[in-house]
């Protein structure tokens, strides 16, 4: 003879999943009234907390589509939208790239001093055979 198991599980990772469970028990259990066995339960707290919940993921979803637009206007603005690169005029990566490159031709060997411009400066020393091993 086998054994039949069942399980009711309530999806803790999966907020719109959650509170549509708890909308659905709050109507069956105002439909019963005084007959719902979850009388015993504080459901008005329930009630409350559940609305103020679906009000505050409602009021972020909204807050995360508008951060999306400003993120996407400041990577346009600042040149590091999939479309553009250093070359796109007028942002600041096309900017910061030809000032980079004055700063190199007026600075000759001396690079270091970009790093008075705010620029991340790197430097190797880099053997012949590794240089003839790149190539």
């Amino acid at each position: 003879m086998s054994k039949t198991s069942i399980k009711v599980e309530i999806p803790d990772c999966m907020p719109d999943v959650l509170t549509k469970i708890g909308e659905d028990l709050l109507k069956k259990h105002l439909e019963l009234g005084t007959a719902s066995p979850l009388s015993i339960l504080d459901m008005e707290t329930f009630a409350e907390k559940l609305r103020y919940g679906i009000r505050r993921r409602e009021g972020a979803k909204i807050l995360r589509e508008h951060a999306e637009v400003l993120n996407q206007r400041a990577c346009l603005s600042i040149g590091i939208d999939k479309s553009q690169n250093a070359k796109t005029p007028g942002t600041v990566f096309s900017t910061l790239t030809s000032a980079r490159d004055i700063l190199l031709g007026l600075n000759g060997s001396q690079e270091q001093k970009l790093a008075e411009w705010g620029f991340d400066v790197v430097i190797k020393n880099v053997n012949k055979n590794q240089m003839a091993n790149s190539l």
